[in-house]
């Protein structure tokens, strides 16, 4: 039987098939995708871990944000900031006591201002003008979640007084529900999310087992549902 051998030389690499040249897959990502590879861990939009993560923000940035208003008013009781101090109001009430538009803040952080501010760090060069923008941005948001359960929840009573905030006596108002100096300290602290708690969350709830955060999530949610019962 003859022994047929492979041809070597010129020869040999005009006759062998060119190698493939490396795919990379340039197709555009969410911009919900955590960035990060350990991050990654965490979910993409629309999957499970992904949501799981941004109910946890929600239930704890809804008590967090509390505990921010709790130190906002006391500011203003002690006259470092102008309004005016109920000490009937809500804030002073039960500590854990949900403010859930604060959750519904962070939300709009991580579906909305954190993605928006990807987008502007790539487009400009430095951080000024991101910044910037990220800032009117963020403050527009909020102060269009705080105005929006204003006009749901914090209807005149019957002598005229809102039952749950009035900032009337402040200057730059719109029907007492929203004003500029709290759209200020809402851009500041939202800014403060978006570039640097949001994206520490994402790098370390993504080194976190999966099973520790679902039942992590599973304890958060009951303890929420019952403080909302209570």
């Amino acid at each position: 039987m003859r022994e047929e051998t492979l041809p070597s030389g010129p020869a040999a690499s005009q006759s062998r098939p060119a190698a493939l040249p490396s795919v990379q897959d340039t197709r555009p990502r969410s911009p919900l995708a955590f960035p990060s590879a350990r991050a990654a861990r965490c979910g993409r939009a629309g999957t499970w871990a992904f949501w799981r993560n941004l109910a946890l923000c929600f239930c704890v940035f809804s008590v967090a944000g509390h505990w921010m208003e709790m130190g906002y008013c006391t500011l203003v009781r002690f006259g470092v900031l102008p309004g005016s101090y109920d000490p009937a109001s809500q804030v002073w009430g039960f500590w854990l006591d949900p403010f859930c538009v604060y959750g519904f803040g962070v939300v709009a952080c991580a579906l909305l201002l954190f993605p928006l501010k990807v987008r502007l760090q790539k487009r400009f060069r430095g951080n000024v003008a991101p910044l910037a923008i990220s800032f009117a941005a963020n403050m527009l948001v909020c102060v269009g979640i705080e105005l929006a359960n204003g006009l749901l929840f914090n209807q005149p009573l019957a002598d005229g007084s809102l039952p749950l905030w009035d900032y009337r006596d402040l200057p730059f108002n719109f029907q007492g529900q929203v004003c500029l100096q709290t759209a200020l300290a809402f851009g500041l602290v939202s800014t403060l999310m978006t570039w640097i708690v949001y994206p520490g969350l994402e790098s370390f709830l993504g080194g976190v087992p999966r099973r520790a955060l679902d039942a992590a999530f599973v304890a958060v949610a009951t303890g929420f549902c019952l403080l909302l019962a209570a």
